[in-house]
């Protein structure tokens, strides 16, 4: 790696690194990844589909995707994220599932092209720059037509309100 390149744990949010917070992360910031895995199932994810989850955090995504598809790729920057997703894998003997340290920058993919790369909540904790440059790396990872699930936090709301926004949100 270059020495001008990135640090993505610098930009992870030091919380997502921390094995307490990681501990409860699914009761503050879990999801149901119902309505994704719908969409996917639309556009084509099916049995013989490689997926890579970015930003997958403790694995809700990763586990409820698994039985859906061939393998799954799941990728964090956090080590105490991807031990404990490591340890949710194994509990539930997910054999087509690889947990991978690294992140949108970092991460070099070593199978296949994927059919799906999915990611929630994660892009958002890089500068602008690194957003563009997280893309293109996307890009070359999925096959031709594959399909780009991103979620991410916008916030719309007039800078006056920031504050009150902001606070009520934490």
């Amino acid at each position: 790696m270059k020495p001008w390149w990135l640090d993505e744990r610098v930009h992870a949010g030091a919380e997502h690194l921390d094995e307490r917070y990681v501990a409860g992360y699914d009761l503050k910031a879990g999801f149901d990844p119902a309505e994704d895995l719908d969409v996917l199932q639309r556009h084509g994810l099916g049995p013989d589909s490689i997926v890579v989850d970015l930003g997958a955090g403790t694995g809700a995504f990763t586990v409820a995707v698994a039985g859906l598809c061939r393998h799954v790729v799941a990728v964090d920057v956090s080590p105490a994220m991807t031990a404990a997703l490591r340890g949710r894998v194994d509990e539930l003997g997910l054999d087509n599932v690889t947990v991978a340290d690294g992140g949108f920058l970092s991460y070099e993919h070593q199978d296949e092209p994927a059919d799906v790369i999915f990611t929630r909540n994660a892009l958002h904790q890089l500068p602008d720059f690194w957003k563009a440059i997280a893309l293109d790396r996307m890009a070359s990872i999925l096959r031709p037509g594959g399909i780009l699930r991103l979620r991410d936090l916008v916030f719309d709301f007039a800078p006056a309100e920031a504050e009150v926004r902001i606070e009520a949100w934490m």
